[in-house]
This record gives C-alpha cells, structure tokens and sequence, in this order.
C-alpha cells in the first residue's frame, strides 16, 4: 500500500498544492478565521456596547461575506474553465482509477491524531462522491455550501442588527453560526488536497 499516496506526497512536494484549488481551500480557512474573529469582536462589542465596538463587528462580518464572495467566485471561474477545457472528463477518469485506500493511509501517517480523523473521514467521503456522481458533480455540491455559509453569515448578521436593535442577547445563533463557519476548513481546505491527488495521479 501507498503507491499511489507516495507518488502524489512526492509530486506535491515538489509542485505544492496548483491554484485555483490553494486560493479556494486557503479563503475557506479564512472564513472560520474571521468567525473567530468576529465572535471576539461581538463578545466585545456585548461587554463595552461602544459605537466603535459596534463599528468593529461591522467591519468583520463585511470581510467575512467579501471572502465568501470570493470563494464562489473562484468556484464559479472553474467550473466554467473546465467546461471549456473538457478537463472534468479527465478528472472523472482519474477519479474512476484512484486508489483511495491506498492514498488515505499515505495520509493516515499524519493526520490521524485525533480518534474521530475528520481530514481522513472528509478526503474519503469528497472522492466517493466523485467516483459516484462525477467531479464535476462535486463541485457543483461544493459551490451549494459556500451558498450556504453565506446564508449562514446573513443569518448571523440579521441576528446581530436585531440584538443591537432590541437589546436583547442572542446568543444560540451566534453559536451555531460560529459552529457553522468553523467547520468550512474540515471541508473546503481538504478540497484542495481532493483534486490535487488527480491533478498529480498520473504524472
């Protein structure tokens, strides 16, 4: 085992992750950045309800949808891209011959330190996904969550105009927003760990 993982660790050394897949999976680990960001600045905001407290919120939550806006972007250019190119036959083939076995334990080495390894559990779910609908089909998967993660920082956000409107704290959607948010690495920052073993599988 680990022919394949091996090759594709020793080729990603080399090369590192290709953009646009490190742009999109670096701005995803923003997004959970700026959740915790913004979590301080309201906790603060709720502690010293000073208009610059106030303004500092508003400031977060304006960085968190311009990331989020260039996330979809990103998706939206490839998909594109590749639809001119004919690149997601290509990935589908390679999708169809991968290994997965075999490159999850070159991952394995290192990234099961925790009883419960969600970067495993999420590189094995996003390329059963593709070996089953497509890779395309993945993406198109991928660009419904950012959907949702901006849904999810309008919620907050609505949340928080009313809070500061009414007085009253509400604090179970910014926990769940926050829950939300936080949880976009495990997904969209594996992402580019996903097609880079087909992008490098057959080199």
């Amino acid at each position: 085992m680990g022919t394949q993982g091996d090759r594709i660790f020793q080729i990603t050394a080399e090369r590192g992750f290709p953009d646009p897949w490190l742009s999109f999976g670096d701005s995803l680990c923003d997004e959970a950045a700026l959740s915790t960001e913004l979590t301080r600045a309201i906790s603060k905001a709720r502690k010293e309800p000073t208009d610059q407290a106030r303004t500092e919120v508003t400031r977060v939550f304006q960085a968190k949808k311009a990331n989020l806006r260039r996330c979809a972007g990103i998706l939206d250019q490839v998909l594109g891209d590749y639809d001119a190119s004919g690149m997601w036959t290509v990935l589908d083939e390679r999708a169809g011959s991968l290994d997965v076995a075999d490159v999850l334990e070159t991952w394995g080495r290192t990234q099961a330190l925790h009883p419960f390894p969600v970067v495993l559990k999420s590189l094995e779910f996003n390329w059963g996904y593709m070996k089953e609908h497509g890779v395309r089909a993945f993406y198109e998967m991928t660009r419904g969550y950012v959907s949702r993660l901006q849904e999810n920082t309008e919620r907050w956000h609505d949340a928080w105009r009313v809070e500061t409107d009414t007085g009253t704290v509400d604090r179970i959607t910014s926990i769940e927003c926050d829950l939300a948010s936080i949880e976009a690495p495990m997904h969209c920052d594996v992402c580019k760990k996903t097609i880079t073993a087909l992008l490098y599988l057959d080199e």
